[in-house]
C-alpha cells in the first residue's frame, strides 16, 4: 500500500512538472545609473514565454524611481523589482518607489499571445530627486535672487 502511495505521488509530481511551461530566459539589459531622463527599452518575442532582466543603479541624488510597462500581444505580463540581495520590493506594472542608493534589478515576464504572435513590451524608467531636494534648490535660488537684488540696489543708490 505504501509503495502504491509513493508511486502515485511520483506520477502526480511528474505530471505537474511536465505540464509547466518553461520560461525562455530573455535578454539582460544593463541600464547603468538612472537619471531623471526616461530610459525606454523595448523587447520583442515571436512566441512562447519570456523573462527579461533589467539591471540598474541608484546614486545618492536620485531616490524616487518611476516606471511603466506597456505591452502588445503579451498575456500575463508581470513586473518584479528586487534589490541586490534578491529581496522582492515591488510587483505591479506602474512603479513609483522611494528607494535607497544601490543596485537593483527588475524582472519582466509574460507569454506571447498566439495567434498572431510577435509579442512586444516597453519598459520605461527614470529616477527623480526627492521633493526635499527640489525645495532646497528652490530656497537656494530665492536666496541668490535676494542677494543679487540687494547688490543691484546698493550699486544704484
Amino acid at each position: 500500500m505504501k509503495l502504491l502511495k509513493n508511486l502515485l505521488v511520483v506520477i502526480a509530481a511528474t505530471g505537474v512538472m511536465g505540464s509547466a511551461q518553461a520560461q525562455t530566459p530573455g535578454n539582460i539589459f544593463n541600464l547603468g545609473t538612472l537619471t531623471p531622463t526616461v530610459t525606454a527599452t523595448t523587447d520583442a518575442f515571436a512566441s512562447g514565454s519570456f523573462l527579461d532582466t533589467f539591471n540598474f543603479t541608484l546614486d545618492a541624488t536620485h531616490h524616487i524611481v518611476t516606471g511603466t510597462t506597456d505591452s502588445t500581444n503579451v498575456g500575463n505580463l508581470n513586473f518584479q523589482l528586487l534589490d541586490s540581495g534578491n529581496t522582492l520590493l515591488f510587483t505591479g506594472l506602474n512603479l513609483h518607489q522611494d528607494l535607497a542608493p544601490g543596485d537593483y534589478h527588475a524582472l519582466i515576464s509574460g507569454n506571447v499571445i498566439t495567434p498572431p504572435g510577435n509579442g512586444q513590451f516597453t519598459f520605461k524608467v527614470a529616477a527623480n530627486p526627492e521633493p526635499a531636494e527640489w525645495m532646497l534648490l528652490l530656497c537656494g535660488l530665492v536666496v541668490a535672487g535676494f542677494i543679487a537684488r540687494r547688490k543691484i540696489d546698493l550699486v544704484a543708490g
